[in-house]
């Protein structure tokens, strides 16, 4: 008489499994936080440059002063200069909650388009915004830091990495 062997993987083989994909697991890891690292500063760095877009373009087409304004810590919103009305708002919490946005001048949070598309002095005397910083909040190492540069004769609004040289289309224009 024959004997049905049972079919299916034995405890040591099972073991053996587990192993790899453990070992598999750690050994990607460090790569994985910077990935998540890297897309949580793209993401802010992105929402920040959209909405100086969107404000930009909101100040021609209703031929009205309209102001960018940042709140770093939570996200952005873009106000009629003339009431302050609210037209658009970003929030950091929507994929980008571990990024961190730091303005330049330190003190400045606000930069008006004027209806022609340009800066104009923000209506409060306050200091414009030049340019956003994000970096993670993590302090992952090896993560892409980003910069947000608005205005400049040749930048306009654009997102750029300080790490690579000036003369690069990625890097920061001095």
């Amino acid at each position: 008489m024959f004997r049905a062997r049972a079919t299916g993987f034995t405890m040591i083989e099972l073991m053996i499994g587990l192993a790899i994909a453990g070992l598999l697991l750690v050994l990607a890891m460090p790569g994985y936080s910077v990935w998540i690292a890297d897309g949580q500063i793209r993401n802010a760095a992105e929402s920040i440059a959209s909405g100086m877009r969107y404000a930009q373009s909101q100040a021609v087409a209703r031929n009205s002063a309209v102001a960018f304004v940042l709140t770093p810590a939570t996200g952005w919103d873009a106000r009629l200069e003339i009431d302050a009305s609210i037209l658009q708002s970003g929030v950091f919490a929507e994929g980008s909650g571990l990024a961190t946005s730091t303005p330049t001048p330190a003190a400045a949070t606000t930069v008006t388009f004027s209806s022609l598309g340009g800066i104009v002095a923000n209506a409060d005397a306050s200091v414009t915004l030049t340019e956003v910083d994000v970096t993670s909040a993590t302090g992952v190492a090896g993560a892409r830091n980003l910069r947000v540069l608005v205005g400049g004769t040749k930048t306009g609004i654009k997102i750029c990495d300080p790490k690579w040289p000036a003369a690069d289309p990625k890097g920061c224009p001095p």
